[in-house]
């Protein structure tokens, strides 16, 4: 850990270094309720304005500050559009995006289980949002407040916004 030299010539302290913040996007939403529009690609893969419901929500987490991106999908058309078609023009390409496809994976819960057996998510707080989510929330208050309230109390786990 680095070193940050204290002012009257005394002991040295370790220097804070804050974890890169996290994020998990669920590219599948596990439920069928988008249909017939999703009939031949994922929920996530449908364009809105021109532009597929993934690419917003990369752009969105690029923007919030994240540096690290878990991206959770079972579907093969998923994978293979983070992989090889994002087009580059987002600012998402400066994320660091792992990509973790499991087609056993049922729902939500099965993916945080999954993550937390891999040990992957280690940023406190993270951020946790499903793939077809459109907006442009500033979340740099939401985060404070929830360190806040973590530091107060360590059981405080969680933040949602609605």
């Amino acid at each position: 850990m680095a070193k940050k030299k204290s002012g009257g010539g005394g002991v040295e302290a370790p220097a804070k270094r804050e974890d890169p913040l996290q994020a998990v996007l669920l590219a599948d939403s596990f439920i069928n309720t988008f249909r017939p529009l999703s009939l031949d690609r994922p929920k996530v893969l449908c364009p809105l304005n021109n532009v597929t419901m993934i690419d917003y929500a990369l752009d969105f987490l690029a923007g919030s500050g994240v540096e690290e991106l878990f991206i959770v999908c079972v579907s093969d058309e998923v994978e293979e559009y983070l992989v090889t078609a994002r087009p580059t023009g987002f600012s998402h390409n400066a994320m660091q995006v792992t990509v973790i496809k499991d087609s056993n994976l049922t729902n939500a819960g099965d993916a945080l289980r999954e993550l937390d057996r891999r040990d992957l998510v280690q940023s406190d707080p993270f951020i946790l949002m499903f793939g077809d989510t459109v907006t442009n929330v500033d979340l740099s208050g939401a985060i404070a407040t929830h360190k806040e309230r973590h530091k107060k109390d360590p059981t405080a786990m969680m933040t949602l916004l609605f």
